[in-house]
């Protein structure tokens, strides 16, 4: 590795033996042209990922913490980069190909105006098979905040300098930081498109988007959103449009908790709108709205709606 990167690649980890290997190999194997380094920032974990770190010294930066969660963990690695340019890889998804660091960097290197470049993506299993590709639609205002979609997922490569002018991630969100970095760092300059399916994501039914979708993170969809529109200027339109997805997208997770007020939600979602959010699906409103019957209708089929659910 040169002692001045061009790249800096960072893996928070935490409890991460099971993949953590596969996940390092696939950087240092790959066929990287830039000169980059890897940061492996260990955060507080019991099982035996630093053991499984030290095997890589030669090849990777280890840091090692109390568990002070992810957010905050990856702030550290940002802090400590040398790369003009971050990439930050989850422990359990592994580089799916050099292609979108080789073509992603030439793009940054090229264009000073953009700050971060995100790429299609696959859904991958726990044995890393396929299960479906996400293939993504070109950055806009009206997506990203508008309909409440966070565009940039795994793979996105930002830049060091715009990150730490933000602020880096705040660690007060525990659903939604990745979302709120975008939102945030889409206002310092251009977002946008690697089109190509270069990047993987694991689904993993004990991750915290997934196992503990729950009022909480119900709240926290709705107040991303308020707090971005609070600190941005943003035209009438486009508040009502994300305040009616952020809502509608909050009751929605009324189908994995109960506890959720989700026809509350819907109707509020339907008010700040003015009408029907774009994100809205009917048989979600129907759901919703006859809640709790609904509930019991659906029962015999509830793991293949979780799963549709899931997946939009």
């Amino acid at each position: 590795m040169s002692n001045y990167p061009i790249l800096t690649i960072i893996t928070p980890v935490y409890n991460g033996e099971k993949y953590i290997s596969e996940t390092i190999d696939s950087v240092i194997k790959s066929q990287i042209m830039y000169p980059y380094e890897y940061l492996v920032l260990n955060d507080g974990s019991k099982d035996e990922t630093l053991k499984i770190l030290q095997s890589y010294k030669s090849d990777i930066k280890i840091f090692s913490h109390e568990n002070i969660g992810e957010s905050d963990t990856v702030n550290r690695g940002i802090e400590n980069a040398l790369g003009e340019f971050i990439l930050v890889i989850s422990a359990d998804d592994p580089l799916l190909t050099s292609d979108l660091i080789n073509k992603a960097c030439k793009i940054l290197l090229e264009n000073s105006s953009i700050v971060a470049i995100y790429p299609d993506w696959k859904i991958i299993d726990k044995d890393g098979k396929t299960l479906k590709n996400q293939i993504l639609p070109e950055f806009t205002d009206e997506l990203l905040v508008g309909h409440c979609k966070c565009l940039p997922g795994p793979g996105t490569i930002f830049r060091k300098d715009k990150a730490l002018q933000i602020g880096g991630r705040r660690s007060c969100w525990k659903f939604v930081g990745d979302y709120d970095f975008w939102l945030r760092l889409s206002r310092v300059g251009k977002i946008v498109r690697l089109p190509g399916v270069l990047a993987q994501w694991r689904e993993n039914q004990n991750s915290t988007s997934v196992s503990q979708r729950d009022n909480k993170m119900a709240m926290e969809r709705i107040k991303v959103i308020e707090d971005y529109l609070f600190e941005n200027k943003t035209s009438e339109d486009l508040s009502r449009k994300a305040l009616g997805n952020a809502y509608y997208l909050a009751a929605r997770l009324a189908f994995f908790d109960p506890k959720i007020n989700g026809r509350f939600l819907l109707f509020k979602s339907l008010r700040y709108r003015r009408g029907w959010p774009e994100e809205a699906k009917l048989y979600v409103v129907l759901y919703l709205i006859l809640m709790p019957l609904s509930s019991v209708i659906i029962r015999p089929f509830s793991k293949l709606v979780t799963r549709i659910i899931s997946y939009k």
